[in-house]
């Protein structure tokens, strides 16, 4: 029969220093938790206690406890709430690109506005109102120049500015990709710390913070899909192809390869199209390609119709030197119309008769007056369509930005109610902790006691 496992005072000394070892690692996780309770994307974490195996005391009623141990430090994390998160997270980036690109329409076009394109076109219009009121007078067909060259320069002014703006999205789409290469780099980097720290049986939790924190950034970007591996590090995709692959990564490359050079995001293994489901490149690509061309192929369509239908007009009728067959415009849309130089250097060359040498014919201006009546739409019209659209749309980006908001800020307290550190609860850990260790550093006090008394004082009867 094997002999009976030692339960005396020794076992006692080493159950209580377990127990202060144990208790002491939790003080130390507990103030590790105080100290990151503003630190962003930090996890609370804790020391996980068990029992440790007990002993088997021959004769006695059952088996004697030999106290306690830390087996693991985990954080508290919820994996779905972060898939959710990231999921709406990058629809809010999208939609936030999406309604600051549409604010910056509205300003470009200023509307309503007296110095907008509306207005001008009003004053345009009006200006062959008064020449047909009285065709033989200089400074009426003076003031047609003038209020040409003002809508026709808005018109320019409006098409250039959605033309640069479109340019600008295009180099922000090139900065996004480089971001998301540069996260993509870390997230590996982070890859093999962790990998390197878990093989070895320690919990990465800060690493694990870090590489969740930027993934968080990079998902606002471009919305991915993560899968763990058993040795602790994520591979990261963006649709079905891996951006980050254990410890490599797969970088994305922009090509002036779209419409008009325009830059496409491919990836540069195989130089595949990266297919963008959500977040900023998304808001940024769809902006660039879909809203912003929209609004100048539609201002474009108006200053191509005015062309088209006030040269048509004008080009039948007689300046006062007798002359016809002059365009009133040159150009082809709102980013190149002009007055034509000729009228602008000699307005008397203005026609308005529809015959030569009849200084009070005004057939010709009544009929470019009333060419807001009697086209369908009007450039008035057409140009107020636009406006209107881009209100409802501006409109409608800001309600779904402002909704996308609220979805974010619900997840991210629900997030936080799972990781954050309330300061509360960590100060009752904390007390309790002390209280145990308090109670455990007594356990050993007292056994030192009988122990002293068992060595120092035991035999020593009739010295």
């Amino acid at each position: 029969m094997d002999d009976p496992p030692v339960t005396g005072g020794f076992m006692g000394l080493e159950t209580a220093l377990r127990a202060l070892q144990s208790q002491q690692a939790g003080i130390d996780v507990t103030s590790h938790n105080v100290a990151n309770a503003n630190t962003p994307g930090f996890s609370r974490q804790s020391a996980e206690l068990v029992a440790t195996r007990a002993l088997d005391v021959v004769g006695a009623a059952g088996q004697i406890g030999t106290g306690v141990t830390v087996t693991r430090y985990q954080r508290a994390r919820d994996a779905f709430l972060d898939v959710q998160y990231r999921l709406q997270d990058a629809r809010l980036h999208q939609a936030r690109v999406t309604q600051d690109t549409l604010d910056q329409v509205e300003t470009i076009l200023n509307e309503p506005s007296a110095s907008g394109i509306s207005s001008l076109l009003d004053r345009f219009f009006d200006s062959w109102a008064t020449l047909a009121d009285n065709p033989s007078d200089l400074t009426a067909r003076a003031a047609v120049v003038q209020q040409a060259a003002s809508m026709a320069a808005a018109l320019n002014g409006a098409a250039s500015a959605l033309t640069v703006l479109q340019g600008q999205l295009d180099s922000s789409v090139n900065l996004r990709v480089t971001e998301v290469n540069d996260l993509a780099k870390q997230i590996a980097s982070l890859n093999q710390q962790i990998v390197q720290t878990e093989i070895f049986g320690q919990a990465a939790n800060d690493l694990r913070d870090r590489r969740d924190l930027v993934i968080d950034r990079l998902s606002g970007l471009a919305h991915v899909t993560t899968t763990e591996a058993a040795s602790g590090s994520v591979d990261i995709f963006i649709g079905a192809h891996a951006l980050v692959s254990g410890i490599n990564t797969d970088p994305l490359a922009t090509t002036p390869t779209g419409p008009g050079g325009s830059f496409e995001v491919r990836f540069s293994s195989d130089n595949s199209l990266a297919t963008i489901a959500s977040g900023e490149l998304r808001g940024l690509l769809d902006a660039r390609d879909v809203n912003l061309p929209s609004y100048l192929s539609r201002l474009n369509a108006i200053g191509s119709s005015l062309i088209t239908t006030v040269n048509q007009v004008h080009a039948a009728g007689y300046g006062t030197d007798g002359n016809t067959g002059r365009d009133f415009f040159v150009g082809t849309d709102a980013a190149t119309i002009a007055v034509n130089p000729v009228l602008v250097a000699d307005p008397r060359l203005v026609a308005a008769a529809d015959a030569p040498a009849q200084p009070g014919n005004n057939a010709v201006a009544l009929a470019v007056a009333q060419l807001h009546e009697t086209l369908s739409p009007s450039p008035e019209d057409a140009y107020a369509a636009l406006v209107t659209s881009l209100g409802i749309d501006g409109r409608s980006s800001r309600d779904l930005a402002d909704n996308q908001q609220l979805m974010v800020n619900l997840l991210s307290q629900r997030r936080q109610s799972v990781s954050g550190v309330s300061l509360d609860q960590e100060a009752v850990d904390l007390t309790r902790y002390q209280r145990a260790y308090q109670a455990a550093a007594r356990v050993i006090t007292a056994l030192d006691e009988m122990l002293d008394k068992l060595i120092n004082d035991t035999g020593i009867v009739g010295r």
